[in-house]
């Protein structure tokens, strides 16, 4: 009888135990799309390394990631530090030279995405968002959400168009890519 009721205490223990485990480790939302944006970075290759010591990832629209997006500006990528700006997403004031290696553009900045990939065009930009279709748009990372799993599409056409290599590693985790 003891053996019987130690196995069920050791057994609501375990579950208890991996309850609390799988809460302290959950990633919101947006921290996650962190984590992906950090990754694509060391998954992705430009044409010629740019020449500065960083990699400027720029943000356009309404930080949605809060704290988490500050956290790349302690981290290292490709042996260059990350550096996250927040340039003007007013559209008269989007300039010609767009001068990032990363653009991620907020869910809420639809309207002003076509004038920025229209002025990025073939240019070595990689350019990500969640914006509803954007690698239909002519992006080349767009994050979706299948249930509640984060995950993303290629445009593995418009990256070659700038001139963008993505490592095959990447690719096998998007969930579509557009050849």
């Amino acid at each position: 009888m003891i053996s019987h009721l130690a196995k069920s205490i050791t057994c609501i223990l375990i579950l208890l135990l991996t309850l609390f485990c799988s809460a302290a480790f959950a990633r919101s939302e947006n921290e996650i799309k962190v984590v992906y944006l950090y990754n694509f970075i060391k998954f992705i290759k430009w044409p010629q390394e740019p020449t500065t010591n960083n990699i400027t990832i720029c943000l356009y629209g309404e930080n949605t990631f809060g704290d988490a997006i500050e956290k790349l500006n302690t981290l290292k990528a490709r042996n260059r530090s990350l550096v996250v700006i927040y340039p003007d997403s007013d559209k008269d004031s989007i300039g010609e030279d767009i001068n990032c290696s990363v653009v991620f553009i907020g869910p809420l900045e639809d309207k002003i995405a076509d004038d920025l990939l229209t002025k990025i065009d073939s240019n070595p930009v990689l350019t990500v968002s969640d914006i509803d279709s954007f690698t239909d748009k002519g992006g080349i990372i767009g994050f979706i959400k299948l249930g509640n799993v984060v995950k993303f599409d290629i445009n593995l056409k418009q990256a070659r168009s700038s001139n963008i290599q993505i490592s095959s590693k990447l690719l096998e985790l998007a969930n579509h890519v557009i050849q």
